[in-house]
């Protein structure tokens, strides 16, 4: 019985995975599932020895002790409980991917790694589709258990010659979504195609530079230019480790690579610069200011007054999007020349994760969750983790930083697989500390 409960614990864990790129409601319904049958099956020692985790629980108890101090000055403690459980206290559910991936089993591991492997092929099949689809293909989903009383059109991007081409979202609802799905995956297409061009296996050289050239165009297009900077910083991460620090890649020609690549972009940016669809590509990345640019100046303004009068335990969960109101009207007394700015800038999160969660939760939270990135940071840096299974864990450097600008944190769809991706490393770097690389799962 145990072990047919590890099997379907191992199952949902999985079927959560896939559905990440397919819907938030079945990723969450599946995580739920697992996470409620591994509590009746065997679990891996260590989880409060590991620094990263037990710098993730303290980041979450003070989540629930800056409730506790605003829930005891509420007027309504149960209307306010429910606004906080839909808000920010949701996080603490999300929570459950990183401890379901730590009680994993060695031998589990390939099938997470294959499932890791198909979202990756989800979410590029679904990039390149709804990038020529003019109706958003979340419909197919959402269909299934709603009717919709207008059809969801794609935002356009032009066209290139007379192919007409849209933003890709995949099935989401958002392209910063799903920018910011995409950026954890970055590193693996690209020191996919690096290790056979090294190694002169030119075919399967050519076929992994197929596949990252598709995924290029994904997320070009995609255009979510916070998911790019981190998906940046991700593969420098991975050259870090791969290169300089062990050794598996050569390091002047990963540079020389990088030096030609940059150089043959260029070239391709401003051939596309001619080109309708090429504009609203490359302009973005080379410094034109985007619409969501000034609505984002306009939110930041808004919530510093937030953050200096409640430094130390913010406004608390469930109570940004009032508390801006506030801010936003006082500001748009003052300035009354920018009213319609303020009034029409959306305000549900501070588009910055530092920012919103130094606004909701002061600084504690703030120190905890650099604390944690600086954590996994050191441990991805000094990770053993073999070089194809190690592509999938790079990404989680980058998420630290694409929150600059967006509040992926935020973002339920993003956030789960950041919580499943580092519990799956700790798990997976501890077993490697335990034993030597064994084989590696593609």
């Amino acid at each position: 019985m145990p072990e047919r409960l590890r099997k379907i614990t191992l199952f949902l864990f999985c079927a959560s995975i896939v559905t990440i790129g397919v819907s938030v409601s079945l990723s969450q319904g599946f995580l739920v599932l697992a996470f409620v049958s591994s509590l009746f099956s065997s679990k891996t020692k260590g989880f409060w020895k590991e620094p990263a985790i037990l710098v993730a629980v303290a980041f979450f108890l003070w989540y629930l002790i800056d409730f506790g101090i605003h829930a005891s000055v509420e007027e309504n403690l149960s209307r306010y409980a429910k606004t906080a459980l839909n808000a920010e206290l949701k996080d603490i559910f999300l929570f459950s991917g990183l401890i379901v991936a730590w009680n994993l089993k060695k031998e589990e591991f390939p099938a997470v790694y294959r499932a890791l492997h198909i979202l990756f092929w989800v979410l590029l099949i679904t990039g390149l589709a709804s990038s020529f689809s003019s109706v958003r293909l979340s419909r197919l989903i959402s269909d299934l258990y709603r009717e919709s009383s207008n059809w969801k059109f794609t935002h356009p991007m032009g066209q290139i010659g007379k192919i007409p081409l849209f933003l890709p979202i995949g099935l989401m609802n958002t392209h910063l979504t799903f920018g910011g799905l995409l950026q954890f995956f970055f590193p693996l297409p690209l020191f996919l195609f690096l290790k056979p061009l090294f190694d002169r296996k030119w075919k399967e050289a050519l076929l992994k530079g197929l596949i990252l050239v598709l995924f290029l165009y994904v997320v070009f297009l995609n255009n979510a230019r916070s998911s790019i900077i981190g998906a940046v910083f991700s593969s420098f991460t991975a050259f870090l480790v791969l290169g300089p620090i062990r050794r598996e890649l050569p390091t002047a020609k990963i540079l020389l690579v990088s030096a030609s690549a940059l150089f043959l972009l260029v070239l391709l940016g401003i051939g596309l610069s001619f080109t309708e669809a090429g504009q609203k590509i490359t302009d973005p990345i080379f410094g034109k200011e985007k619409h969501t640019d000034a609505g984002r100046t306009f939110i930041w303004d808004s919530t510093f007054p937030l953050i200096r009068e409640n430094p130390v335990t913010g406004v608390g969960p469930g109570n940004y999007n009032r508390e801006i109101e506030k801010s936003r009207i006082a500001h748009s007394e003052k300035y009354r020349e920018l009213y319609y700015f303020y009034e029409t800038t959306q305000r549900g999160h501070a588009h910055n994760d530092y920012f919103h969660l130094f606004a909701v939760f002061g600084f504690p939270a703030v120190f905890l969750f650099l604390a944690l990135g600086t954590n996994l940071y050191y441990k991805l840096l000094s990770n053993s983790i073999s070089y194809t299974q190690s592509l999938y864990f790079f990404g989680i450097s980058g998420f630290f930083l694409s929150g600059l600008f967006q509040c992926y944190f935020q973002d339920d769809e993003v956030v789960i697989l950041f919580w499943i991706l580092s519990g799956f490393f700790l798990r997976a770097s501890k077993e490697e500390s335990a034993s030597p690389p064994a084989t590696q799962y593609r």
